[in-house]
């Protein structure tokens, strides 16, 4: 259960030595970094489905080529305040087999050894699952106003279903995390708020949830691979910068409402101005 006197570093080191799945193991046995969340508390939250080589290098999320485009499109709109995550803190991949089935292997930097291959994947739903209730407290004490889930690995994990993300992208959904407390709930058979356990009156309860707004979003990364598609309303750059822009707008609306901060982003930037992000 979530503690709502935990600090992101608290969580972050009850995590940091974890192989309660096969990819803490990998991380281990291979010296790799463990990849905590960054960024501002209480903005907009980004969720990816986890990190690959350069986040496992760097032991910090989104600082490879995807997230580099991720950061540049947010810093264009003019919005540098948000958090940064993953469903998993680990690295999941697979090695690079030759057409003899062994390993392919890399020249190490400077005169160091040859490394193997690999090639990244998204996380199984039995190792996301593993790490749900990590991201869940995460979640929690981020409190973002609003999630945007990167991919199609991390928006099932975070909805509980199957979706397909280029059919579903830009939709907003309301989920429920786990919170800090429980509320009392009425008894299954006779709908009451007390029921007699032992000669005692013992009142129900069920955790308590807090609902959060998501809007998921193509993945970076799969949006590079496309990036030479620049066709202004269909390609996945478009989508994935229409999807910013609705955010932001959400977001700002919101804060605008709510504690009277005027907008500071901007959705005005033209498509031609953002297309450029990846020169």
């Amino acid at each position: 259960m979530p503690d709502a006197r935990k600090s992101l570093g608290e969580l972050r080191a009850e995590w940091a030595d974890c192989t309660r799945c096969d990819l803490g193991v990998r991380r281990q046995n291979m010296n790799g970094s463990f990849v905590f969340g960054e960024g501002t508390k209480g903005t907009i939250m980004f969720i990816g489905d986890g990190p690959g080589e350069s986040e496992e290098e760097e032991g910090r999320p989104f600082v490879g080529r995807s997230g580099e485009l991720l950061r540049k499109v947010m810093s264009r709109l003019k919005f540098n305040d948000y958090y940064i995550t993953n469903i998993v803190t680990c690295r999941s991949c697979d090695a690079v087999l030759d057409d003899q089935g062994q390993p392919r292997f890399r020249r190490g930097r400077g005169r160091g050894p040859a490394l193997p291959l690999y090639r990244d994947q998204p996380p199984t739903p039995a190792q996301w699952k593993t790490c749900l209730s990590r991201l869940y407290e995460e979640i929690y004490l981020v409190d973002p106003k609003i999630i945007v889930s990167l991919g199609n690995t991390a928006a099932e994990a975070l909805l509980g279903r199957s979706i397909t993300i280029t059919r579903d992208r830009g939709q907003e959904v309301t989920i429920k995390v786990p919170g800090a407390g429980f509320d009392a709930s009425l008894t299954e058979k006779k709908q009451i708020w007390y029921r007699r356990v032992n000669g005692q009156l013992v009142n129900p309860v069920t955790q308590s949830t807090v609902d959060y707004l998501l809007i998921p979003t193509l993945h970076p990364t799969y949006v590079l691979r496309m990036i030479g598609d620049l066709h202004p309303e269909k390609s996945p750059f478009a989508q994935f910068t229409k999807d910013l822009r609705k955010t932001l707008k959400i977001y700002e609306h919101y804060m605008q409402e709510v504690f009277h901060q005027l907008p500071t982003a901007t959705s005005d930037v033209s498509y031609e101005e953002l297309t450029d992000v990846n020169r």
